[in-house]
């Protein structure tokens, strides 16, 4: 009896983590803010509680899941409508390094040691500070440099030379299936998707990837 309650109390929370994940919204881990991880995390534990504590009354841990999700939703809400409430919540991006010089006081509002600044720097391509004109911390916790004009990498504007967009390439097949939806973006018909696959030879049901780029060129790639 009681292995059938855990059963249904598990199938039962689950579907609720489903339902709220949907509804707060799909974020990579390096997108959340301190409040929002501190939410998932605490969700996610009420939902185990509530999965193996069979005197929990289950409609007490979905209730608690339901209010936090709430409140993560109506944060989220009011720091897009609010600059003060967006502040107030996810806080404001701090100047680490400001045209070359490290700025020691934002450090210790950032909670950042030296060697935390420098070991990001390496990671991001910058073995040498000096090469660094300004350093940004996100309100997400991670650092965006900035290089110094001599260091920064050459782009075409320095050659007066404008390349032609490359656009969106489309995957059109994918492990052996057509994807119908995805046709009429890359400007291709069914028929003729199948006419040129088979002009190279192969089958539709043995490609793993098939891909159309912005100027209708067809792309294979065997299972």
């Amino acid at each position: 009896m009681e292995f059938l309650q855990i059963i249904v109390l598990s199938v039962v929370s689950f579907a609720v983590l489903f339902v709220l994940s949907k509804i707060m919204g799909y974020r990579a881990i390096s997108e959340l803010s301190f409040f929002d991880y501190v939410v998932g995390i605490t969700i996610g534990s009420v939902a185990a509680e509530m999965s193996t504590n069979i005197d929990l009354e289950w409609w007490k841990g979905v209730t608690v899941m339901v209010i936090y999700a709430f409140f993560d939703v109506a944060f989220s809400f009011f720091s897009q409508k609010s600059i003060f409430a967006r502040r107030l919540i996810s806080g404001a991006p701090i100047v680490l390094i400001y045209k070359g010089k490290i700025i020691r006081k934002n450090l210790k509002k950032a909670r950042l040691e030296l060697n935390d600044l420098l070991s990001s720097a390496r990671v991001s391509g910058y073995f040498n500070i000096s090469d660094i004109e300004y350093a940004i911390m996100e309100t997400k916790g991670s650092i965006s440099f900035m290089p110094t004009a001599q260091k920064r990498p050459l782009n075409p504007k320095d050659f007066n030379f404008s390349p032609e967009s490359e656009g969106l390439t489309v995957n059109v097949i994918m492990d052996g299936v057509i994807m119908d939806g995805d046709l009429k973006d890359a400007g291709i018909t069914r028929k003729d998707l199948i006419r040129r696959v088979k002009q190279q030879g192969k089958e539709v049901k043995n490609i793993f990837l098939g891909t159309v780029d912005s100027k209708g060129v067809l792309t294979l790639f065997d299972k």
